[in-house]
């Protein structure tokens, strides 16, 4: 019997997985650590553990990963995978997309963008269209300005049409603020409206921190263009 939900970490070298190991299990997510290929295989088979997803060293054999990726999925048909590690070169690229390893987590990441990608993970975004997507993570001071009064938090997310911000002190449903924040040197100030709080009492996206979506309101074309822009760059740099 399954004891719960897990994500299988594949790692060549422990000692440099450790800190990985550790943020999954602050993020609530819990890894079953296995040295190789054959044991993610055996694991898998043994039906110890309910794997939610696989997380594998960029550098990895490509071809020993397709033929057990694809044994793996003979069992488990929907189970994404995701590549940690050093940005692999375009060989290594091409081995992990045939493999069906579409997103990953290169050195250098932060703990948002580590939540953002497992979310994304577990979601099974990963498994259709994913540079169709329309998000990207974000870690920015935000300046919440609502009801003339005005509050910090943090750009967690963000799409040309809306963003979530991290806060312990998110506004009511419907309420209109204007946001103000810089990506890249650039500055934006737009105005929206809160489509849901994220509270104690009220967590309707567990997954995601405290604070609150907001829908983006008479955004001008120019700005609309500028965030697109950002997001397929940063996009594409999550993805493999």
């Amino acid at each position: 019997m399954a004891t719960g939900h897990f994500i299988l970490l594949i790692e060549t070298d422990p000692s440099l997985t450790e800190k990985l190991a550790t943020q999954l299990v602050r993020l609530g997510v819990e890894a079953v650590r296995v040295g190789d290929l054959g044991d993610a295989l055996d694991t898998i088979k043994s039906r110890e553990y309910s794997i939610s997803a696989v997380l594998v060293p960029s550098e990895i054999d490509g071809k020993n990963l397709r033929k057990t990726l694809k044994s793996i999925r003979r069992r488990e048909p929907a189970l994404p995978a995701m590549a940690y590690g050093k940005i692999p070169d375009r060989r290594q690229r091409k081995a992990l997309r045939a493999a069906g390893v579409l997103l990953s987590l290169w050195d250098g990441y932060d703990e948002g963008i580590l939540r953002f990608q497992l979310n994304r993970l577990i979601s099974g975004e990963s498994q259709n269209a994913v540079r169709g997507s329309q998000r990207a993570p974000v870690h920015t001071r935000a300046r919440i300005v609502v009801g003339g009064r005005e509050k910090l938090g943090i750009l967690y997310s963000i799409s040309d049409g809306g963003c979530y911000i991290e806060s312990p002190r998110a506004s009511m449903d419907g309420a209109r603020l204007k946001i103000s924040f810089v990506l890249e040197e650039r500055s934006f100030e737009i105005e929206g409206v809160v489509a849901f709080a994220n509270v104690p009492g009220n967590l309707q996206r567990p997954n995601l921190p405290l604070g609150m979506g907001v829908q983006f309101s008479d955004i001008a074309d120019a700005t609309k263009r500028s965030l697109a822009e950002f997001i397929h760059a940063r996009l594409e740099s999550l993805e493999v």
